[in-house]
C-alpha cells in the first residue's frame, strides 16, 4: 500500500501493510490531526524523511512524540535543521527559480527540534525498525536527499517534480548529482510508480522515456 495524504503543495505517503507502515515526510504542523489520525489507523512505526527542508519535515517532532516511534534520515541533511541556507540552492528553469524564490521565505522558520534515531544509508533494510520497503539515495535536491522503494513504488522526495510536468528536481545544490538520481530511478526497471514530493504520482512507461502521470480516477489520496 502506498497512500498519499495531501499536504496543501506537499505531499507525505504512508507506505506498507496496515501495522508495520513507514510515514515519509511529515509536512508543516498545520497538518499534524490530517497526519496524525491516519498513520494511528494504518499502524505507522517509523517516520522517514526524504530531507530536511521545512515544508516536508517541521510536524516530524510533534508527530513522532504523538505516534511514538523513532525518526529516520540522512546525517547529510541534519545542518539543514539549523540553518536552511546550509549548501546554496540553485535552479535552471523558470519554474524552478520562481519555487525557490517561493521556498526563500521558509529560512527565518525554525523547525521544532527532534533527533533522528535512525540514519539513512542506501539500501537499508526497513524491516529492522518495525515498517517496510528499503531506503533508495537520491542525492542532488540535497547532500543527503532520500527515498524509500517499495513493492514497485519509489517514494521519491523532491528528486522528482510533477507541478507542470514530471521532471527531474526543480531546485538542487549539486546539478551532476540530481542528474544521477534521476537517471537512476528511470533506469531502474523495478519502478513502475513513482510518487513525487510535489504533485501527483507518476507512472513510468517502460517502452518508451516519458513518464506519465496517473489519473485522478485511477488514484487514492487521503485529502
Amino acid at each position: 500500500m502506498v497512500e498519499r495524504i495531501v499536504c496543501g503543495n506537499v505531499n507525505c505517503y504512508i507506505v506498507g501493510k496496515r501495522g508495520s507502515c513507514s510515514l515519509v515526510d511529515t509536512a508543516t504542523e498545520k497538518y499534524f490531526d490530517r497526519i496524525c489520525r491516519r498513520a494511528s489507523e494504518l499502524g505507522v512505526k517509523l517516520i522517514v524523511l526524504t530531507h530536511c527542508h521545512y515544508d516536508h519535515v517541521a510536524g516530524a517532532a510533534r508527530l513522532a512524540d504523538a505516534l511514538k516511534v523513532p525518526i529516520a534520515v540522512n546525517s547529510a541533511d541534519i545542518p539543514f535543521l539549523f540553518n536552511y541556507e546550509y549548501v546554496r540552492m540553485e535552479a535552471d528553469t523558470f519554474t524552478g527559480r520562481a519555487m525557490l524564490w517561493m521556498s526563500r521565505r521558509n529560512i527565518k522558520r525554525r523547525i521544532p527540534a527532534f533527533s533522528p534515531s535512525v540514519e539513512l544509508c542506501d539500501k537499508l533494510d526497513l524491516t529492522a525498525f518495525g515498517a517496510e520497503g528499503e531506503a533508495y539515495a537520491l542525492p542532488g535536491h540535497t547532500p543527503g536527499s532520500m527515498g524509500v522503494y517499495y513493492d514497485g513504488a519509489l517514494i521519491a522526495g523532491d528528486a522528482v517534480s510533477n507541478i507542470f510536468t514530471a521532471c527531474r528536481a526543480k531546485s538542487y545544490y549539486d546539478k551532476e548529482a540530481a542528474d544521477a538520481s534521476y537517471r537512476r530511478i528511470t533506469e531502474d526497471e523495478r519502478i513502475t510508480t513513482i510518487y513525487p514530493g510535489h504533485g501527483r504520482p507518476i507512472y513510468v512507461k517502460r517502452d518508451r522515456p516519458a513518464m506519465i502521470p496517473v489519473n485522478k480516477s485511477d488514484e487514492k489520496a487521503y485529502l
